[in-house]
């Protein structure tokens, strides 16, 4: 009680946060742990040439990371399902251009922006399997170059309920990625 009455409102998420716990544990049962286990799929096909992870996860700030083609031309990548999931929105709004989002059964949403094109028939509530075809790759919404922003949440994609996660610790590194910006020679 005294941590709710000096977090007020607030309380319930601040505590859980951090904590990372979703139920009371009893004496016989351990809470369960807020966390991703295991690693995902990575996000965009790698067979499609030179990848590059431009920007990174920071907290706050840019609540993904930026995954595209290094040097390679543009758009019509491949973009894969990350997990075993059902498709929860297929949208499209400004900053982000048209976006697909993901939630796997434990309740962790995987967000896809600047795709060029959704996939023909995909639709809300199609179940997906982890390396599916979703989408292409492209640069719609408020951005300069073709990748995909790549977001993880867990529980929600609210940010009062929910919260964003770290993708890069949560990824494998398929061969011929490069983190940072690309080193084309011209």
């Amino acid at each position: 009680m005294f941590g709710a009455s000096v977090l007020g409102l607030g309380a319930a998420r601040a505590l859980a946060e951090p904590l990372g716990f979703t139920d009371r544990a009893t004496a016989l049962e351990p809470a369960q742990r807020l966390s991703i286990e295991g690693e995902l799929a990575f996000p965009v096909d790698p067979t499609g040439g030179d990848l590059v992870m431009a920007n990174g996860y920071r907290e706050g700030v840019h609540k993904g990371v930026d995954i595209g083609n290094g040097c390679s031309p543009g758009r019509g990548r491949s973009l894969l399902a990350c997990a075993d999931a059902v498709v929860n929105s297929m949208e499209q709004s400004t900053r982000p251009g048209r976006y697909i989002t993901l939630r796997d059964r434990s309740d962790n949403y995987y967000r896809y922006h600047h795709l060029d094109e959704f996939i023909e028939g995909m639709e809300v509530g199609d179940a997906v399997s982890a390396g599916q075809v979703i989408g292409l790759m492209g640069f719609t919404g408020n951005t300069n170059w073709a990748h995909v922003h790549f977001e993880v949440w867990r529980l929600s994609l609210s940010p009062d309920i929910g919260f964003p996660v770290d993708p890069l610790p949560l990824l494998p590194r398929p061969a011929g990625l490069t983190i940072g910006p690309p080193q084309c020679n011209d």
